[in-house]
């Protein structure tokens, strides 16, 4: 480690991360962090530009969100011509870039002819994460880690909110408590499932309409 040691321990600890994580990346060796170093390391040129691509494509939206504002205006009352009260109540609990994140895949998706179930899960399809709201750093750790080290981001997402396990605890399980709040704030049912279901791997053939309105909902959310 040598002069990296400071840094290291400046960086993971107190307000940036907790040591157990650190140790959980760095401590235990490359070769059990999932697919990324290997990859990185041997794997041909085109995959390792991917991954620098995707870093930075999800770096770039996370900082670009850092300044949203909540939605006023026009873009409110459209809010609430969707959402019940009850609805709007969770809306509006949302962090401020989550709400517009959440505004602008609606906005694709009507552009796209999508029916109401389909919007007001856009809508809310990230509301379980007012459960557990997640400080700066770990929200940058989540971009990161799910970029590089999909597999340990799911790993690491099993189980309770505690300890340095938190923020992907949050990424991996909110649309199942999105989906709990969106069905006691009186949501469609169809708009429940799809809440529940928008991180879920697709069939190669969607066959029937919610897995037809599932991939929209993806398609676009992925790329907001």
């Amino acid at each position: 480690m040598g002069r990296f040691s400071g840094f290291h321990s400046s960086l993971w600890a107190g307000d940036f991360a907790p040591a157990g994580l650190w140790r959980a990346i760095a401590g235990r060796g490359c070769a059990r962090l999932g697919d990324f170093p290997a990859a990185w390391v041997s794997g041909p040129f085109a995959v390792r530009v991917k991954m620098i691509a995707t870093v930075k494509y999800r770096l770039g939206q996370f900082f670009h969100a850092l300044g949203a504002s909540t939605p006023e205006g026009a873009e409110l009352d459209w809010v609430r011509g969707l959402l019940s009260p009850e609805g709007m109540a969770l809306f509006s609990q949302m962090h401020p870039a989550e709400q517009q994140h959440s505004l602008r895949v609606a906005a694709i998706l009507r552009g796209q002819g999508a029916p109401p179930e389909l919007l007001i899960a856009a809508l809310l399809h990230d509301v379980g994460k007012i459960r557990f709201p997640l400080r700066l750093w770990e929200r940058v750790l989540i971009v990161l880690v799910k970029a590089l080290f999909p597999g340990k981001a799911k790993q690491w997402g099993q189980g309770e909110p505690r300890g340095w396990r938190r923020p992907f605890v949050v990424a991996e399980q909110h649309p199942a408590w999105g989906a709990e709040m969106a069905q006691a704030a009186g949501a469609p049912p169809l708009a429940v499932n799809l809440i529940r279901r928008h991180q879920d791997v697709m069939p190669e053939e969607a066959r029937v309409l919610e897995d037809r309105l599932l991939r929209m909902l993806q398609a676009v959310d992925n790329a907001s």
